[in-house]
């Protein structure tokens, strides 16, 4: 991989665009292993300019604040940062975008198993990597998980099994695609930086846009875009005409004409999206040559991810459950339907621009008692459950989470489910969904009446 970066960046002026996590791990690998590459570094915050890391690079080569897209056209090559917004920017023909996704998977793309979905997408990679782990084969694990790719780079040789979580920003400039490719699902997402449904879900397709007729993609049946599949196709759903579906209680494998089974109450995960999320792992992992009897022995092993329909225990008579990572409508449904009988639910936050009208439909048929509602997007949801006759009594309004445990304190029933599954992004209040899930988490533990 070194060498490959060499022969692609040698004798180019580089700027690395966006300097968070990946940002940093992009320039600490090229100083390290490719010290002789000229680089620049660009973000649109001002104070990283003092950052430690940068204290070698002489000021002409910091584009720092909020004319950092103003000088693009200064370099052969940009190594961009998921999430870095090109739609305005004025950048050369002769100028080559691409990411630390796109590089490694040019490179490593025959050893990977890429894994994306709106939702499920940490759940699905992790067990992938716990199943391996637990067959004792080399495995990495990395990726929108929060591993940079260029991070494991050293650890990697041929027989390495590479699992990358792979986000629709890091989808967006690839231009190969993983030889085992799984696509969990796609809702309406990130429509703040994509602007419509159309250009998120086409940067997802990516996954599978690009692979050769040797590869394998691993699909929920409702996604399958024949225009795009080059390669073998494996399909997983609720029905018997998949590769992978439910039978009452159990999952279905089937190969070959052969049926095997795996009973769903075994799981530590519950939930019928996490039955699917299985599926997806069983399927891709079946497909880098391991038996399906092999993989399935250690299913009931694998314990929920933080954040996701996260138990946190029972204080003053309320049962507190997690569920933070819940930033569309489909999620929080799912959750709701997986709990069973909900007496408190904490809905919204930072507002970006997600149609709600289907959560809105499903909590009118719910036996939901108390509705709280935070931020920009619970006052959307709030709206369209009045313009339903929502039952007053259920409508509570909060500023934040302290106000939102106020009324738990008093409202809450003996015995009852209070659920954290926001259906919106946390970005107006927390740095993230785990930093909200944190916050809730600290908030129930000393939850008293």
């Amino acid at each position: 991989m070194i060498e490959y970066l060499k022969s692609v960046l040698e004798s180019k002026k580089v700027l690395i665009l966006g300097f968070g996590k990946e940002g940093r791990s992009t320039l600490e690998f090229l100083d390290k292993y490719l010290p002789e590459v000229d680089i620049s570094i660009a973000d649109a915050n001002k104070d990283l300019k003092n950052d430690q890391l940068l204290s070698k690079y002489p000021e002409s080569n910091l584009f720092f604040g909020d004319d950092y897209l103003n000088n693009l056209n200064r370099f052969d090559f940009i190594i961009k940062s998921p999430g870095v917004n090109l739609r305005n920017a004025l950048i050369s023909p002769n100028t080559e975008v691409s990411s630390q996704t796109s590089l490694f998977l040019d490179f490593y793309h025959n050893q990977v198993i890429g894994v994306t979905g709106t939702k499920g997408k940490s759940t699905t990679s992790s067990l992938i990597y716990f199943l391996l782990q637990k067959l004792n084969k080399k495995s990495v694990l990395l990726g929108n998980i929060g591993k940079p790719a260029f991070n494991s780079i050293k650890g990697i040789d041929e027989d390495t099994i590479i699992v990358y979580e792979l986000s629709a920003h890091q989808l967006e400039s690839i231009k190969t695609s993983p030889k085992v490719a799984v696509l969990l699902n796609i809702f309406p997402e990130h429509l703040d930086y994509f602007t419509n449904f159309e250009s998120y879900a086409n940067a997802k397709f990516n996954i599978i846009k690009f692979q050769t007729k040797d590869g394998s993609t691993v699909i929920n049946k409702k996604l399958i875009t024949k225009d795009l599949i080059n390669g073998k196709t494996l399909s997983f759903g609720l029905e018997s005409n998949n590769n992978a579906f439910i039978e009452g209680e159990k999952i279905v494998f089937v190969k070959n004409g052969i049926r095997q089974s795996f009973n769903c109450n075994n799981l530590k995960i519950k939930g019928t999206h996490n039955w699917l999320n299985v599926m997806a792992a069983v399927l891709s992992l079946n497909e880098t040559g391991i038996a399906i009897d092999d993989i399935l022995q250690y299913l009931n092993k694998f314990k929920s991810l933080p954040h996701r329909l996260e138990f946190i225990g029972e204080f003053s008579g309320v049962k507190f459950y997690n569920d933070s990572i819940s930033t569309v409508p489909e999620s929080t449904i799912e959750a709701i339907k997986t709990l069973g009988k909900i007496d408190t639910l904490l809905l919204g936050g930072f507002d970006r621009g997600i149609d709600y009208s289907i959560l809105a439909d499903y909590l009118m048929k719910t036996d939901v008692n108390n509705l709280i509602f935070m931020g920009k997007a619970g006052g959307r949801i709030l709206n369209l459950l009045i313009t339903r006759g929502v039952d007053e009594k259920k409508i509570n309004v909060a500023n934040n989470l302290e106000e939102a445990f106020l009324i738990i304190k008093s409202k809450a029933k003996i015995a009852s489910i209070c659920l954290l599954s926001p259906a919106a992004s946390s970005y107006d209040k927390f740095k993230n969904f785990e930093h909200r899930g944190d916050f809730f988490r600290g908030l129930a533990a000393s939850f008293s009446r």
